[in-house]
């Protein structure tokens, strides 16, 4: 019986094996199934500096860097309206000022 030898794969190998065959084996056992297909790549330079503080953000919101990049990316397209955002909250600290003068005339 042929020995059996273990093939370590660089990460670049890794991505093209997947790219060609969307297999996740070899990938570590946290993989998480791809459900949508991303067929770009965009190569994007940070200072050590910068990198560093995606890491530490990306790992503070419990996501790799690449999908912390990419979901501040897209984002970016379809900004927070903070105006409207601003209202919304004054009238909710308007309510809740009427809850608690109602619930304090009813003590």
């Amino acid at each position: 019986m042929p020995k059996k030898t273990s093939v370590v794969k660089t990460n670049a190998e890794l991505a093209d094996y997947y790219n060609e065959t969307e297999d996740l084996t070899g990938f570590g056992d946290d993989s998480v199934p791809v459900t949508v297909k991303r067929s770009v790549t965009i190569s994007v330079r940070f200072s050590d500096d910068e990198i560093a503080a995606l890491r530490e953000r990306a790992d503070a919101a419990g996501v790799k860097v690449t999908s912390f990049i990419r979901a501040a990316a897209l984002e970016a397209t379809s900004p927070v309206d903070r105006a409207a955002l601003s209202e919304l909250a004054r009238g909710l600290e308007q309510h809740a000022h009427r809850v608690v003068e109602l619930v304090a005339r009813s003590s």
